[in-house]
């Protein structure tokens, strides 16, 4: 026992765990490319190591950031909407997105003509008979102001006859024009390409709602010993930043075009909170 603890004593303290950067995976982005030099900032700034983590959906991010798993993640505005209450988490910045894109990050609501239904107000008569087709869960612009929009008429998501997860805003309109869903959600930016691009194709669709411009979801950090947060984030709004910010605006289609980070703004924010 002696020889162990002097053993102990010669060796010091172990090192410390490597801070967690973290998002969620989307098939169109390599995102631990884009978190990259967020990662090498992070760890520069908190003296240790940092590891990229990956989670399959927005949801899953928020999760274990809640669970206290996750001490720095570029989110969404879904996965921030349901962790921003969690103990310790902080909005340290946002990137600095052009306003001609942020006024295209938007959410729609199509159906196809076949169906019948011409507005949201048509759809809870027939929801027991439509497919209903979104990104994943947690994707904010391809299923979260949909379900909103929905609860203000009484119903949900399952109420539909199916509820399928195409796991791209493309894919779920590929379900729409497909056959293969009735109503779908998604980013308003394919709705317009096809409009653009096909027209033929996009007549056959319906589009029963609009959403407003969405702000992209800011960077977080995890209060508690160890993460330096108040550090992270001067780092971030540092001129020096700028390389991080334009490597991380582009793994999100919402932030295409960022240059640099701002400071986070509540009042942008508060009218945006979990059901």
């Amino acid at each position: 026992m002696i020889i162990s603890l002097l053993c102990a004593l010669v060796a010091g303290p172990a090192p410390e765990a490597p801070l967690v950067v973290a998002s969620y995976s989307y098939p169109a982005f390599d995102r631990s490319v884009a978190l990259t030099p967020l990662a090498g900032l992070v760890a520069e700034a908190a003296g240790r190591p940092a590891r990229i983590v990956l989670f399959d959906t927005p949801d899953a991010l928020s999760e274990a950031a809640c669970a206290g798993q996750v001490d720095v993640a570029m989110t969404n505005l879904g996965a921030y909407v349901t962790m921003r209450d969690c103990a310790g988490i902080d909005a340290v910045a946002v990137l600095d997105t052009p306003p001609a894109v942020l006024d295209r990050y938007r959410g729609v609501l199509l159906a196809r003509a076949d169906t019948g239904v011409t507005a949201p107000a048509g759809l809870p008569a027939h929801m027991e008979a439509l497919r209903y087709s979104e990104v994943l869960p947690g994707s904010t612009s391809g299923a979260l102001v949909q379900a909103a929009l929905l609860r203000t008429l009484g119903v949900t998501p399952d109420h539909f006859a199916a509820r399928l997860h195409a796991g791209t805003h493309d894919r779920a309109l590929e379900d729409l024009l497909s056959g293969r869903a009735d109503i779908a959600a998604l980013a308003e930016n394919p709705w317009r390409k096809l409009q653009e691009t096909e027209p033929a194709r996009a007549a056959a669709l319906r589009l029963l709602w609009r959403s407003e411009p969405l702000p992209p979801g800011p960077v977080i950090c995890r209060q508690t010993d160890g993460v330096p947060c108040a550090a992270i984030r001067d780092a971030l709004l540092a001129h020096k930043a700028s390389g991080v910010a334009q490597a991380l605006a582009e793994g999100w289609t919402e932030t295409e075009g960022a240059e640099r980070f701002r400071a986070y703004e509540e009042a942008v924010y508060e009218p945006f909170r979990a059901p």
